[in-house]
């Protein structure tokens, strides 16, 4: 079953970023804790905390029922202006794009590759690692930064670029 994109947690975070709120809550699911613990490791944001529907409380957290779990995203801003300032898909439903170490390796450089932009000044891009029986990777699809992959050895969907 292919994994869904993250649409609604790029939008979320750069609406809530954009609107200068010191923090948000997020659906909790591996996915948008992958993507935001990468964030965090970048300085994007500055907290990243279970909890929830009303507030963190990593406490609270084991006994609620999985719908009801929350991701709660401390947001940086500097100057008044957000640290986050653009959070886009690069792959589409319509269209997912894969890429090899090599067209990776394109990407990071800055160069063109698969009809997507090359990574700029201050940028991440988001790359998610498929399991692969053949590699001796078991387990489930893996998010991981770009030059991490790359170092790794990997290619992978390219899922978002954060700046």
């Amino acid at each position: 079953m292919p994994q869904t994109l993250p649409a609604n947690l790029c939008s979320h975070l750069i609406n809530t970023s954009r609107a200068s709120l010191a923090r948000t809550s997020l659906p909790y699911t591996q996915s948008s804790l992958a993507i935001t613990s990468l964030l965090l490791r970048h300085g994007f944001i500055s907290s990243l905390t279970l909890g929830t529907p009303t507030h963190p409380s990593p406490v609270d957290f084991a006994s609620l029922p999985p719908p009801a779990r929350r991701l709660w995203v401390g947001l940086k801003h500097r100057n008044g202006q957000p640290v986050l300032r653009h959070m886009n898909l690069v792959s589409k439903p319509s269209v997912r794009i894969h890429v090899t170490r090599d067209e990776l390796g394109r990407l990071l450089s800055g160069k063109r590759a698969k009809n997507v932009a090359g990574v700029g000044m201050g940028e991440v891009m988001i790359i998610n690692v498929p399991k692969d029986a053949a590699a001796g990777r078991t387990g489930r699809d893996t998010y991981m930064e770009g030059w991490e992959a790359w170092r790794a050895g990997l290619g992978g969907e390219v899922v978002c670029r954060a700046g």
